[in-house]
């Protein structure tokens, strides 16, 4: 038994040096192909609206233009195998065939049928056209680069780059596994292509982007823009036009946009300066920033952050789960927000809701109507009427002018300063569980009812009274009387205290 256990290691270490030896002549032979290469060249002459089509694949296209009333075709064959008679019989098997009609001129790459599997093919065309001929081309497995050409073009490809450049005319690209690149077309553009990035540059027209799992570049585009893609990021400026970008799991960058702009994106940031039009924007789990709009504002985003400055139209944001900061919209604002802060300043009437976040305003330029759960409510310099709900957090209002103020709060304070110059306005603050501070200027007239229960009621300025008179309720005039002026509390104080009538 030992004998034979020794005597099989032996017989597995011998084969196994022969698979060491054998191993580098197979590497050997593998690495040692030999290529042969051949050329063609033909000259076909072209009539004016004559179109010219290629089919092709395993190859790079290269198309170009000249003066001249004719197609120039070159192409270089080359064929891998393992010795140079298999290479050699090969190349004379490919076939380039040039079709001649009254409609076009059609080249065609054909390829054996049937051949051994180690032999390996790739044409590659160096071809020069009028300016003005019509194209269409497709290909596969190889870069197509075309320019200069002056008519509509066609240019399908796949497996490769495809690049256009001083194009004129409507261009129809299509690309997969590869990138896409345009420079410089005077004519509408319209762009479909998967797995491959996407830059533009330069269109006098419309530009139409279809992408996915890539970015994807506009830049200097004369009319309008409409982009779809999906894992990439989108990035669009200087537009001439309408923008419509959709966008998924990706940035979304707009700017100088010379017309309206309209963005859904879901998964990812929002950016976008300078709109001439309305912007309505969409997204989530991103933030949003907005600057320089003249137009309308609309956002819509959840769970991320949003913020706008410089808007010329109404300002309406919806979103949850993130800070929302409108900085500058003078025709107005509306924002509903949900866990988390809602800021606003410099604008015109305003209507602010949110909960478990704070609320605040400052130089509101007409009425502010701010509801809340759970977060406090300040506001500084508003214009108009003030109404203010909230629940478990303070309130503070000041200079508060030209309307009515109302307060409705529970679990928290309320503090209240009444504009110096104001006309007289009626003033209604309720709360529970927490003191109401009233601020009032000399020489102000109230008629005043006041009513607290577990608390107190304290005046710096002297009221006449009328009615009842008590710790926890009071009724009476304050000045010459005029402005209805309500305070009622439970288990807290109310204070009104005096404030200095500042100069006029």
């Amino acid at each position: 038994m030992p004998c034979s256990h020794r005597a099989g290691r032996r017989a597995r270490a011998g084969a196994a040096a022969v698979l060491l030896l054998l191993l580098p002549a197979a590497v050997h032979a593998r690495a040692n192909r030999e290529e042969v290469a051949r050329d063609f060249s033909r000259t076909v002459a072209m009539r004016p609206g004559q179109e010219f089509r290629l089919d092709h694949s395993l190859g790079d296209v290269t198309l170009r233009t000249h003066p001249q009333a004719e197609a120039s075709i070159v192409a270089r064959i080359r064929v891998s195998a393992p010795t140079a008679a298999e290479a050699s019989a090969a190349v004379a098997q490919v076939v380039i065939g040039v079709q001649e009609s009254a409609a076009a001129v059609a080249v065609r790459t054909q390829y054996p049928d049937s051949h051994p599997r180690n032999v390996s093919y790739s044409v590659d065309y160096e071809i020069t056209l009028p300016a003005a001929t019509p194209l269409q081309v497709r290909n596969s497995f190889g870069d197509v680069s075309v320019t200069g050409v002056k008519a509509e073009g066609d240019v399908r490809n796949s497996h490769g780059r495809l690049a256009l450049a001083d194009g004129r005319g409507v261009q129809r690209l299509e690309n997969s596994f590869g990138a896409v690149e345009v420079l410089r077309n005077e004519g509408d553009v319209s762009i479909r292509n998967q797995n491959g990035a996407v830059k533009v540059t330069e269109v006098q027209g419309a530009l139409e982007v279809s992408n996915r799992f890539a970015d994807v570049e506009a830049r200097s585009v004369l009319k309008g823009v409409t982009i779809s893609n999906s894992n990439g990021n989108v990035l669009v400026a200087d537009a001439g036009g309408v923008a419509r970008l959709t966008n998924s799991f990706g940035k979304v960058e707009a700017s100088l946009v010379r017309g309206d702009l309209t963005v859904v994106n879901g998964n990812g940031n929002l950016d976008v300066r300078g709109v001439t039009g309305a912007a309505d924007l969409k997204t989530s789990f991103g933030a949003v920033e907005v600057a320089q709009v003249q137009g309308a504002v609309t956002v819509t985003n959840n769970n991320g952050a949003v913020t706008l400055r410089d808007v010329g139209g109404l300002a309406e944001v919806r979103g949850s789960f993130g800070r929302i900061e409108v900085r500058g919209a003078p025709k107005g604002v509306r924002v509903v927000g949900g866990n988390g802060d809602v800021v606003v300043s410099d604008v015109g009437p305003a209507y602010l809701k949110t909960s478990f976040g704070q609320l605040q305003a400052e130089r509101v330029a007409g009425s502010l109507e701010a509801e809340n759960t759970n977060g406090a409510v300040r506001a500084v310099g508003v214009k108009g009427p003030a109404t203010v709900r909230t629940s478990f957090a303070g309130v503070v209002l000041s200079g508060v002018e030209g309307g009515a103020v109302e307060v409705h709060n529970q679990n928290g304070a309320v503090e209240v300063e009444a504009a110096g110059h104001a006309p007289c306005a009626r003033i209604t603050l309720a709360t529970s569980f927490g003191p109401i501070r009233l601020r009032v200027p000399e020489g102000a007239g109230y008629d005043l009812v006041a009513r607290t229960s577990f608390g107190s009621i304290h005046s710096d300025l002297p009221i006449t009274a009328s009615g009842t008179i008590g710790a926890d309720s009071l009724s009476g005039r304050i000045g010459a009387g005029g402005c209805a002026l309500s305070l009622t509390d439970s288990n807290g104080n109310i204070e009104i205290l005096r404030t200095a009538t500042t100069g006029r």
